[in-house]
């Protein structure tokens, strides 16, 4: 692939800005029916697994351990002989399926291998999302969100580094501490600043990457990490090159937040398939009274 596209210095155009702005941002689209939010699932998880196995990538089947979690599955394949590796996982929230429905599971695909590094991994993570885009066409997105997706297919996703993305948002009025989290209004400016493409912010502080990233050798307050930031859904995958011997690499995607981006939608809640969710619905007794005003539940 091309060398990272890089946006320009803080308060200048990022360096893509020429591309046409036809098909940027648009307002959030409404939600497909089940039928349609299920093909469209179905198609990105064909994609993503035959893109894995184009590239060599063994799939490797994981259990739901909290203890072992899928990455240190994957590790253990990786320190056994098997060079790449990938699976399909399930962050489950600290209380169970009990939870609220938004809260019920949330499924991740995961990769690790030997000997990528950072810009092999960020370069896998771009090549992935164009194949999941480009395999996408009017029949089940409509051709707004194609048209839309058909412009990050034409460029470099933007890379920007954390220390970067600080002195933009500083240019712009806002003021982040070294190794303090991006909020979402942050995500938003820096969305803005890369012209609404996906874009990457790289060399992560030690602090925002749970200390198990390598040490970046340019800069000994960073990691070799980075996250992939995406309109409407925000952070998408996380990937980073892991300290040990030897070094794994790996990265992690939620695949509700990336059907969000895909469909151009407002809330990752739409892009949910829930079989038992109708059937709740019909075994749930009715209220014996009206709702209490104003309990935000409508």
């Amino acid at each position: 692939m091309a060398a990272a596209a890089m946006a320009g210095p803080a308060g200048q155009p990022p360096a893509h800005d020429h591309v046409q702005r036809s098909a940027m941002f648009n307002a959030p689209g409404r939600p497909r029916p089940l039928a349609r939010r299920l093909a469209i699932h179905n198609r990105v998880v064909h994609t993503i697994r035959r893109f894995f196995e184009d590239r060599s990538f063994h799939e490797i089947p994981v259990t739901a351990m909290a203890d072992h979690p899928a990455r240190i599955q994957l590790d253990a394949m990786v320190l056994n002989g098997f060079p790449n590796v990938w699976c399909e996982s399930e962050l489950l929230p600290t209380r169970g399926r009990g939870e609220p429905r938004h809260l019920r599971g949330f499924k991740l695909m995961e990769a690790s291998g030997r000997d990528l590094s950072l810009d092999d991994l960020t370069d896998l993570q771009e090549d992935l999302l164009k194949a999941v885009a480009l395999n996408l066409g009017a029949d089940l997105l409509g051709g707004r969100d194609v048209t839309r997706l058909d412009r990050i297919l034409q460029v470099s996703h933007p890379r920007i580094t954390y220390r970067q993305a600080l002195g933009i948002l500083e240019a712009r009025g806002c003021s982040i501490a070294f190794g303090d989290e991006l909020p979402v209004e942050a995500e938003a400016t820096l969305t803005r600043f890369c012209g609404n493409l996906p874009f990457l912010v790289t060399n992560l502080p030690a602090g925002l990457d749970d200390g198990l990233g390598l040490a970046d050798p340019d800069d000994e307050a960073a990691t070799q990490s980075a996250t992939y930031i995406l309109p409407y859904s925000g952070i998408t995958m996380k990937s980073r090159v892991r300290a040990g011997d030897p070094p794994i690499s790996g990265f992690s995607l939620g695949l509700g937040n990336l059907l969000q981006y895909l469909m151009g939608l407002d809330s990752v809640m739409d892009t949910l398939i829930d079989p038992m969710d109708r059937l709740s619905r019909l075994m749930t007794p009715p209220a014996s009274g009206p709702s209490p005003a104003g309990n935000g539940d409508d």
